[in-house]
């Protein structure tokens, strides 16, 4: 019977840390580029991929309160309460997202990896833009929802999936990061 030190380094939480800051950098350069387009969607589907729920939330909350301090701070959205109550319904359209793309990929990763990936990237931005939607209806003046405008935050959250995608890989043949799910861990390790 063997004993686990309890001071041993876990090279896996090292990893999900890392991976979990590269992803809140990417949030801030995609956040300086877009924003307020910025790819929650596939960032929540990565971070459902990859990583624990309880890291997963970390990685998403990191996201977004990156996103705040950089619009706030570098791109000057006006601090007003209608600035802040939009920030608070992209945090919680965010975790939406999150939650609905782990439970998607529960639901249909014994199936097939690939085709649960992507039907968790779809639900998670339609649960994404549902609740920005609905905050949106909520408030009043707050127009802003035209196919047009969905439209092309669909296509920034799709190429954003694909490159992250290509870089989560790159960094897993490197050994910065482990394999996710559609790499090849299990379906369970989601879980």
């Amino acid at each position: 019977m063997t004993q686990k030190n309890s001071a041993s380094i876990d090279i896996g939480s090292y990893r999900n840390l890392f991976w979990i800051g590269l992803l809140t950098l990417a949030s801030v350069v995609l956040s300086g580029k877009f924003a307020c387009a910025t790819p929650f969607a596939a960032l929540a589907t990565l971070a459902a991929l990859d990583v624990q729920r309880r890291d997963g939330l970390l990685l998403v909350g990191a996201v977004w309160l990156a996103n705040q301090i950089v619009g706030f701070m570098v791109l000057n959205y006006p601090h007003e309460p209608q600035a802040y109550a939009w920030g608070i319904a992209i945090g919680v359209g965010a975790v939406a997202a999150y939650l609905c793309a782990r439970w998607t990929l529960q639901a249909l990763a014994p199936v097939n990896a690939i085709l649960a990936a992507v039907a968790a990237f779809a639900v998670a931005f339609g649960a994404y833009e549902g609740v920005l939607y609905a905050f949106g209806v909520a408030m009043p003046g707050s127009g802003g929802f035209s196919a047009e405008i969905v439209s092309q935050i669909a296509t920034i959250n799709v190429v954003a999936f694909a490159v992250l995608l290509v870089l989560h890989r790159i960094a897993v043949a490197v050994g910065a990061i482990p394999r996710n799910l559609i790499e090849g861990r299990s379906s369970a390790t989601v879980a």
